[in-house]
């Protein structure tokens, strides 16, 4: 992990289970603090949580620990990211943060070539164990960046977006064949 992300880990709500901390740390780092971007759909956001998906949230007065509250509740459990290896919770929950759940839960299912519910069920963990991890990983991530290049395509409006989000969706991709290889900090 990089310094940054064991500064933010240790700052987080020790309750939670420590998968799901690294995990909420790397994406708290990756997120950054408040943005407000004129071409963002989130609209205004701060570490990565958006007013447009939390109109209710002060997204100025938001903390890093009410951040990982939600991170933890809607995007982590709701994706049942605690459910899978940590490697392809990492990924699976990064995309869910940056692309949706939906989108992220079915594609996961495409690359496993299970049905695509999208719902995350025994059918679905039990292939996650069972695929060799270093392809699906690979599958995974150019799922995810196809689709960003999709939306970059269809509106111009969010090609100031697409460098970012294919290194954004390869830095994880490395990260987690790292841990599925199970060597630290890559």
């Amino acid at each position: 992990m990089k310094h940054s992300i064991k500064q933010i880990y240790s700052s987080l709500d020790p309750s939670l289970p420590d998968t799901a901390r690294k995990a909420i740390a790397r994406i708290l780092d990756e997120e950054g603090g408040h943005v407000n971007h004129a071409a963002d759909r989130g609209k205004e956001t701060k570490y990565g949580i958006s007013s447009r998906w939390y109109p209710g949230v002060d997204i100025a007065s938001l903390t890093l620990n009410e951040a990982a509250q939600i991170y933890y509740r809607d995007y982590w459990l709701k994706n049942k990211c605690h459910t899978l290896p940590p490697e392809i919770a990492l990924t699976l929950f990064d995309c869910a943060v940056n692309q949706g759940g939906t989108f992220a839960r079915k594609t996961l299912q495409k690359a496993l070539g299970v049905t695509d519910d999208g719902l995350i069920g025994m059918k679905t963990i039990s292939a996650a164990f069972a695929a060799p991890r270093l392809i699906l990983l690979a599958k995974y991530t150019k799922l995810r960046c196809q689709r960003y290049t999709d939306i970059a395509s269809r509106d111009n409006t969010q090609q100031v977006f697409l460098k970012g989000w294919v290194s954004r969706a390869l830095d994880i991709l490395v990260e987690c064949q790292s841990i599925a290889l199970g060597v630290d900090d890559a």
